[in-house]
């Protein structure tokens, strides 16, 4: 017996319910990864826009989107340790899909540079897209 009459048609139309635990767990990651990955993102706009590769310190200048980036390694890391099996395999199946985008665009900077076209950023760009399409599927995935 199917029994909907408790549960709000605006709450069953979003998807599978989660857990009060994975709810807080989901939480947890996104409080712990979006401002690291925001912080990664706008660092490397302001490193991309302002800093000078002909000055005595742009070689310690453009590492600094590299600190943001340890703490998406940490709430990643932090996210694998408090999930559960299912978790993990949505977080494995979500790197998968961030790991593909990554790769597609990796192989078409590698045409454009066949062709004589080189982007000094492109290995940044790479970066980006497979993380924002790993975070992105994860978001997705949540919100179904």
């Amino acid at each position: 017996m199917n029994d909907t009459r408790h549960t709000p048609p605006d709450v069953a139309a979003r998807g599978p319910r989660l857990s009060a635990a994975d709810r807080q767990q989901r939480n947890s990651y996104l409080r712990e990864f979006i401002p690291a990955i925001v912080a990664f993102w706008v660092m490397l706009a302001v490193v991309s826009t302002t800093v000078d590769a002909n000055t005595s310190g742009a070689r310690l200048w453009v590492l600094v989107p590299v600190i943001p980036m340890i703490g998406v390694a940490v709430a990643l890391y932090r996210a694998v340790q408090r999930a559960d099996e299912y978790g993990r395999i949505v977080m494995l199946e979500c790197m998968a899909l961030g790991f593909g985008a990554a790769m597609l665009a990796s192989m078409a900077l590698g045409f454009l540079g066949g062709i004589g076209v080189a982007w000094t950023f492109g290995g940044w760009l790479v970066f980006g897209i497979g993380m924002t399409a790993w975070s992105g599927t994860l978001l997705v995935r949540g919100i179904r």
